[in-house]
């Protein structure tokens, strides 16, 4: 499991990593003195479970859970504290529950235990074309989306490579003839509802997140040809001509920047 751990304390650190250095259950465990920090890992990184110390200056750790929970309703919570008052408080915020200071192995254990028991089956392996054309992928099957605004704001959602969306952005790009006015706000709206329902449908709604009112697409939750050809990747490369979300005007600035990394890529090796 990928586990996140936050706490001002340095030597409440040390211990927590002494601890699960003995779980194998611990794959990968991030630890963070500054929740800010945390966020910002959480946000481009997937995390399973977080363990976080409530007292914390600024940002305390309740604070920080109902931010993760935006990013991400799957990462379970756990609260680290030497307060036992506060434990109403973790649950009020769908905790798994709380470890009391000073834990030991075994309690560490048992909590990992529920977010295991909790946690859901393995995610869809998610394909996501954009060269030449958007489609969606799911287990190597075509998943039709035949809804075309909910495609083409998942395709702009892609092309920004995890960056947030605000909804004047979205609305700019695909109402492009249409006032930024109530109206339209709420054509973005169900646009953006019928989007959630359509990946909750097929059972990928953890590629699509959320910071405040801004949305963002998770990129390390599935694969793209997009990102593919960013990293160079020789056979995305190839077969690039020229043509990149053919069917959205709002694509051919990305679609120019594409095309002028592949001449300077082919440049570099004196083609």
């Amino acid at each position: 499991m990928k586990i996140l751990y936050v706490d001002d304390e340095l030597l409440a650190i040390r211990k927590f990593e002494a601890v699960a250095a003995n779980l194998d259950a611990i794959t990968e465990l991030h630890c963070f003195s500054r929740p800010e920090e945390a966020l910002a890992f959480a946000r481009s990184a997937s995390v399973d479970a977080a363990f976080l110390d409530i007292e914390m200056p600024g940002m305390r750790g309740i604070d920080l859970a109902e931010a993760l929970t935006v990013l991400d309703a799957n990462i379970r919570i756990f609260f680290v504290t030497a307060y036992d008052q506060y434990a109403l408080d973790a649950f009020g915020v769908n905790a798994l529950g709380y470890l009391l200071k000073p834990y030991t192995l075994e309690m560490l254990a048992r909590e990992l235990d529920k977010a295991r028991r909790m946690h859901k089956k393995p995610s869809k392996a998610v394909y996501i074309q954009t060269i030449p054309s958007f489609d969606v992928y799911i287990d190597g099957e075509l998943y039709p989306i035949t809804s075309p605004k909910p495609k083409e704001l998942l395709a702009l959602l892609v092309d920004r490579n995890g960056g947030t969306v605000s909804s004047g952005f979205a609305i700019a790009q695909l109402w492009e003839d249409k006032p930024d006015d109530e109206k339209t706000k709420a054509l973005y709206r169900m646009t953006l509802k019928r989007l959630r329902e359509i990946l909750a449908a097929a059972g990928i709604e953890f590629i699509l997140s959320a910071e405040g009112s801004a949305k963002f697409i998770r990129p390390d939750t599935f694969t793209c040809d997009y990102f593919q050809f960013l990293q160079g990747d020789a056979e995305v490369s190839a077969r690039y001509n020229g043509e990149y979300l053919s069917e959205y005007s709002w694509a051919e600035e990305t679609n120019a920047r594409l095309t002028n990394l592949k001449e300077s890529r082919e440049n570099a090796k004196g083609w």
